[in-house]
């Protein structure tokens, strides 16, 4: 994550890691292998991963990098940057640079820097999305990519429906404003300033065996936090939560949720 923005965003390296622990346990597959492709990641490249989070591309990135090129990793959490620093030194990567910055502010690079700038579920929080494609368009190369990750209108329907059931709430709306943007406002703004643009889905699910899981996966998401504004009530929605999954898991021995993302690849012309 990578801006103090109007759309919601709050993280935390404990949150962070339950999720990407849930994924790396129960989804189906590893959308890693799936970035690196699409990105076209290549050794000596400079790379720019915007909203790097706790490190998860910073591992991905840096083992095809191989100590070549240089590869910058920018977020505005200073928890989640020393996260980052922490798995770059135990993968010992000689070549990346950790930079506290909200991605609406200007970068501090030069024109036409890097050969690569990714932002992987990230880009939608900002505060003015054709400002920030306008600046990774000057920060990139002549033939350098722009490549963004995010998820698609029909992202975690299955959860979303278990929250609208549980809580007698809807989703709240910067989530469903989240939800839409890389549709309606970034691929648009991608095709607008870039070139040979690519647009891939990867569909992807989480099996959640146990209610447990479920659950801790629900209260480390910003759906969590947006929609309860105390304890209490926290409380209740958990205990709701808790007998739904439970008889889910008990017919159908799992609770099945669907993912889906796009992946969006452009070239600076």
């Amino acid at each position: 994550m990578a801006t103090k923005s109007g759309m919601g965003y709050d993280e935390t390296d404990k949150k962070l890691s339950s999720r990407i622990n849930v994924h790396g346990q129960l989804a189906e597959k590893d959308i890693d292998p799936w970035i690196l492709q699409l990105a076209n990641v290549k050794k000596g490249e400079n790379i720019l991963d915007v909203g790097c989070g706790n490190g998860k591309q910073v591992v991905s990135f840096g083992k095809v990098l191989d100590n070549t090129g240089e590869l910058v990793a920018s977020d505005v959490s200073a928890e989640l940057l020393g996260n980052a620093k922490e798995k770059a030194e135990e993968n010992k990567f000689t070549n990346v640079k950790f930079v506290e910055q909200d991605m609406d502010d200007p970068f501090d690079f030069k024109d036409e820097y890097f050969d690569l700038i990714s932002c992987c579920f990230t880009i939608y929080y900002s505060n003015n999305p054709k400002k920030l494609i306008k600046e990774f368009y000057r920060l990139l190369k002549p033939g350098g990519r722009l490549f963004i990750a995010g998820p698609s209108p029909k992202n975690t329907f299955d959860f979303w429906n278990l929250h609208e059931k549980v809580s007698n709430k809807s989703v709240p709306e910067k989530a469903l404003v989240r939800r839409v943007r890389i549709e309606k406002e970034l691929i648009p703004l991608v095709k607008k300033y870039f070139t040979d643009v690519k647009i891939e889905i990867f569909d992807n699910a989480i099996h959640f065996k146990t209610t447990d899981q479920l659950i801790d996966y629900y209260t480390s998401s910003l759906l969590f936090k947006e929609s309860y504004s105390n304890e209490e009530e926290k409380d209740q929605i958990i205990e709701r939560m808790r007998k739904e999954v439970d008889d889910e898991i008990e017919k159908n021995s799992e609770f099945l949720i669907k993912k889906q993302v796009y992946g969006v690849i452009g070239v600076k012309k």
